[in-house]
């Protein structure tokens, strides 16, 4: 019985720690407008366009996805860049789109803190479809609030930092410099492996050459695609060749030294 007690305890402990943690900022979040609205259609590759109306006393994300009978729908599916919104109150702009026929019935707006973590979530009964274009493709003209928010979702990007975009900024940004550096590194560490090994250590080091070599001379010769993405596709995988080289040469290193050790022993 006192067991008993003592869970029902530190159970009440761990909800008041949920609702407390909860309780640090007010949020106020729903839909003012759309354009179309539920009901209606729009023809592929086409923009359904959100007007959120929110109220927070923390900077918030929305993002967007759409469902089908419960069912999470993404093949076709695209959506604009989660921008940071400021805190107070006011009004934000979201859109969704599909490169298919498709149809849904709900929309879900993940509201997100200013580090991308999930607070809360706005579920939309939202009935809608994309169809083919019968002829020629339409136009589509933007309602004036769509126009009049990304003016201000403009300078808000100017305007207010946002630390986690700056995070994504600075990881890609030293990827590309990884990336930029490997390449003459592994063309050094393949040409010396190459050269020192012999036997299946030399067969070991000539595994990246299989599949390189072949994107190497699909470059050079191109083969229908554009020389830029061939060139790509190598600038991507030589990382990996070089991550492969290093492993390698450190465990024939450990080989080499237990070897050592053992007759020295």
């Amino acid at each position: 019985m006192m067991k008993l007690r003592v869970f029902w305890f530190l159970l009440l402990l761990l909800q008041a720690g949920i609702v407390s943690a909860r309780a640090d900022f007010d949020l106020h979040v729903r839909l003012l407008d759309s354009d179309p609205r539920a009901g209606e259609s729009l023809e592929i590759d086409q923009q359904l366009f959100f007007r959120l109306g929110y109220e927070s006393d923390i900077p918030l994300v929305f993002t967007y996805a759409a469902y089908s009978h419960g069912q999470k729908l993404e093949y076709g599916f695209y959506t604009g860049y989660p921008e940071l919104q400021n805190a107070g109150e006011g009004e934000a702009l979201g859109w969704i789109g599909f490169t298919n026929v498709t149809h849904i019935d709900e929309v879900r707006v993940e509201i997100l803190n200013g580090e991308r973590e999930k607070i809360g979530e706005l579920s939309l009964p939202f009935p809608f479809s994309w169809k083919k274009p019968e002829g020629t493709p339409t136009e589509r003209k933007k309602p004036l609030w769509v126009e009049q928010l990304e003016r201000h979702q403009n300078w808000l990007r100017g305007n207010l930092a946002d630390p986690f975009a700056s995070k994504q900024r600075l990881l890609r940004d030293w990827l590309f410099y990884l990336n930029v550096a490997s390449v003459p590194l592994y063309l050094l560490l393949q040409a010396y492996m190459l050269h020192r090994y012999r036997g299946r250590w030399r067969d070991l080091a000539s595994v990246p050459l299989v599949s390189l070599l072949p994107l190497v001379l699909a470059s050079i010769v191109g083969f229908g695609m554009e020389l830029r993405y061939w060139v790509v596709f190598i600038f991507r995988g030589t990382p990996f060749a070089l991550s492969y080289l290093i492993f390698l040469w450190w465990f024939r290193y450990r080989s080499q030294k237990d070897a050592e050790d053992r007759q020295g022993v």
